[in-house]
């Protein structure tokens, strides 16, 4: 007699399985009825939304879903920069939680001390929580997501449970609750309603510099700071005019609370960007805008030799209006004899004119234009600080076969205590996202599928830094199957090994796998130490995993592998050398498809700027592409080797592959598996993971200014015009 969950042998008359603790029913006995479902939602809106107004919502059930995707393999032989082969990679590459902005020097929070879902009670009949407390329990059969390796339980039904609302944890569930209710709407900004009335032109008044030469790092003037050293929030709003969605980018001045500068994005219909760069004074008055179309988002400044109109203000009225067109094409209006003055000064060699003597047109278009940009300036201002941080939790389920699965129960939690905050649902293509409030915090996930295995996603940091956090893929596995053997190696994410034909074999001096995604600290579920090949070789049954690879001098590991019984059955890592002090390492690597992506660091130091690639492995900032892969799999690895807080840094990744071919709509850089991993010389840092099942060719990662790694996460599906990551 065999347990029917996990397959032990069971003793004869046994009422309940000593393996798994399941309650023993024969072979064929239909499964009791399930409590109702709940109604069809929207992705991200699901019973969170009526627990707002509801003390206690009605429980619901897990429906049946589904699997894995198999991943790659790639042939033995190892690889090196374009064309060398790898070592064989044979699992879906992903990442673990996003991670978000920390300080250089400054490990990453590490979670608990065994493993949370572990913990929770599991019971017969259906779950309950304390009265009033918000307390969650679930399924806590250790070796659920392969916690044991041995056996197995059934998901068991976990009920919501409304907290006071006078409590910070009631308040947090109504917020969470109420965010995702009015998710699809998003808040709105009216960016060209007139409400503002020009101010009247002073003949004498010339434009004043000091807010943008002194943000930009030209000058030092009293009352304001390079930009770098700025207080940053992101926020995220729809063009009531257009629909379109707008990122905005808040610069805040440390000493006073004031955004002397606010960079609004737009996304056109036509995949290009509008991009319109607000500065303002320590009045919250505007002094320069900067508004453009390009392809994708570079940070930088207005320099003249950048495509783009130009509006200087003064006293709420507009002083020169500057146009500069592809080619170098230049002309200035100024509103003064002053102003004109004091351009012919700075820019003698541009085309002037003066607003007095031209003609009724001209000055017709000069007055509609102040009109409109500086209400822009001033609805932005007053809009974009007064609405909500806010940031998207989100990721996909998906099944063996890489089917998104629907309708999955998403249950957020934060971390600190364990509370369950919101219950979402996968959509048609097993999307989900929930919102949740831009502040300091950190959550975990869990994704129900019955019959399947649930996952796990722990340490999800968000901040007000932050629009989005991208999650990995979740694979609902079914239950029972036999533990397979498995694998894995190590290998050197900077030295080519002796043939040049791979990396360096590493040998690790201990490999623990946990259950769940990016759990770092829970519980142990299989180790190993490689053998005199590298190799290490772990017993695991069907589910995803966290594997922490520990190599004295390296950087720890800590990567997704998920587990098929009829899966491939290697796997190989790669791990940065210790990162020095004053340095810091970020290692990209990804599966099969596409063939080549590249990284890009660009660095800002002063007026001076530099681009490392592979069009440029080295700079004279100490800026190095180490290793550059272009047959799949990386690594790819870049070192700031003299990292200094008062420099700017950002980090991107490019689908070169698809680029060249000017494909610029390819989901293969998003279905890849992308993941970068930063190293200080306090380990790791950040982890990020490629936006999932979206088109495009450029990955806006992160950046680093004043000594802070702050996520961007922009994803580009147009990029026809700049060629900066194909070319010399």
């Amino acid at each position: 007699m065999y347990c029917r969950y996990c397959g032990a042998e069971l003793k004869p008359e046994a009422k309940f399985c000593t393996s798994c603790g399941m309650k023993i029913q024969p072979f064929g006995k239909a499964e009791e009825e399930k409590a109702e479902q709940p109604k069809t939602e929207q992705t991200g809106v699901a019973a969170g939304a009526e627990a707002a107004k509801a003390a206690a919502p009605k429980a619901e059930q897990p429906e049946p879903a589904a699997k894995t995707p198999p991943e790659e393999k790639k042939p033995e032989g190892g690889k090196s920069k374009k064309g060398l082969l790898l070592i064989p990679l044979f699992l879906l590459l992903a990442g673990l939680g996003v991670g978000v902005g920390i300080f250089i020097g400054s490990r990453q929070g590490g979670g608990k001390e065994s493993d949370p879902f572990a913990k929770r009670e599991t019971r017969e009949s259906s779950e309950t929580s304390a009265e009033g407390s918000g307390e969650s329990t679930a399924a806590a059969d250790a070796s659920e997501s392969g916690a044991d390796g041995d056996g197995e339980a059934a998901e068991r039904e976990e009920k919501f449970v409304l907290a006071d609302e006078n409590t910070e944890l009631g308040a947090l569930q109504r917020s969470i609750a109420t965010l995702n209710s009015e998710a699809a709407a998003g808040q709105r900004i009216a960016i060209n309603e007139i409400k503002h009335s020009v101010g009247v032109r002073n003949p004498g008044e010339s434009w004043n510099s000091d807010v943008f030469y002194t943000l930009e790092g030209y000058e030092n003037r009293p009352g304001y700071v390079n930009k770098n050293l700025c207080r940053l929030e992101q926020k995220q709003l729809i063009n009531a005019d257009t629909g379109n969605l707008i990122d905005y980018t808040v610069y805040i001045n440390p000493n006073d609370g004031v955004a002397n500068k606010i960079v609004a994005i737009e996304y056109l219909v036509s995949g290009g960007l509008q991009v319109t760069e607000y500065y303002y004074d320590a009045n919250r008055m505007p002094r320069f805008v900067y508004q453009y179309l390009i392809d994708n988002y570079v940070a930088g400044y207005a320099v003249p030799d950048k495509a783009g109109e130009r509006f200087l203000f003064g006293s709420d009225t507009l002083l020169t209006w500057r146009a500069v067109r592809d080619g170098g094409f230049k002309w200035n209006c100024a509103a003064n004899g002053s102003e004109a003055e004091r351009l012919r000064k700075s820019w003698p060699a541009n085309t002037i004119f003066l607003y007095q003597n031209e003609n009724a047109d001209m000055r017709r278009a000069f007055d509609e234009r102040e009109s409109i940009m500086l209400n822009a300036a001033y609805n932005t201002y007053e809009t974009v600080m007064n609405a909500q941080n806010l940031t998207g939790i989100s990721g996909y389920a998906y099944d063996e076969q890489g089917q998104g699965v629907e309708n999955a129960r998403v249950l957020l939690y934060r971390s600190e205590d364990r509370k369950l905050l919101y219950e979402g649902k996968t959509d048609a293509d097993g999307r989900y996202r929930i919102v949740v409030p831009g502040e300091s915090r950190q959550y975990e996930l869990r994704l129900v599928k019955a019959p399947y295995r649930s996952c796990e996603i722990y340490g999800i940091n968000v901040d007000s830094e932050q629009l989005a956090a991208y999650q990995t893929p979740v694979y609902f596995l079914p239950r029972g199957g036999a533990a397979t053997d498995y694998r894995l190696r190590l290998g050197d994410a900077l030295h080519y090994n002796e043939s040049g034909s791979g990396m360096r074999t590493v040998f690790a001096s201990v490999i623990n796998v946990r259950a769940g995604i990016n759990n770092r600290t829970g519980r142990i579920v299989s180790t190993a130490q490689t053998d005199g090949s590298g190799v290490a070789s772990v017993k695991l049954r069907p589910g995803v995993y966290t594997v922490e690879l520990v190599a004295d001098g390296y950087e720890t590991v800590y990567d997704t592998l998920v587990a098929r019984s009829d899966g491939e059955t290697e796997r190989e890592f790669f791990a940065a050398p210790t990162v020095g002090s004053g340095q810091v390492s970020i290692v990209l690597t990804w599966g099969a498809v596409p063939a080549d992506l590249d990284s890009h660091l660009f660095t800002q130091r002063g007026a001076e700027s530099s681009h490392v690639w592979f069009g440029g492995k080295v700079d004279s900032f100490g800026n190095d592409l180490d290793v550059d892969d272009v047959s799949s799999y990386g690594p790819e690895t870049v070192t700031i080797k003299q990292f200094s807080a008062q420099d700017y840094y950002k980090y991107c990744v490019v689908d070169f592959t698809n680029s060249v071919y000017n494909n610029f709509q390819s989901y293969e850089l998003s279905n890849s598996g992308a993941t970068v991993q930063v190293y200080t010389d306090q380990g790791l840092a950040a982890t990020y993971h490629v936006p999932t099942n979206r088109p495009g060719v450029v990955w806006e990662i992160f950046e680093i200014r004043n000594g802070r790694i702050t996520p961007i996460q922009r994803y580009y599906n147009y990029a026809s015009t700049q060629d900066w990551w194909m070319h010399d």
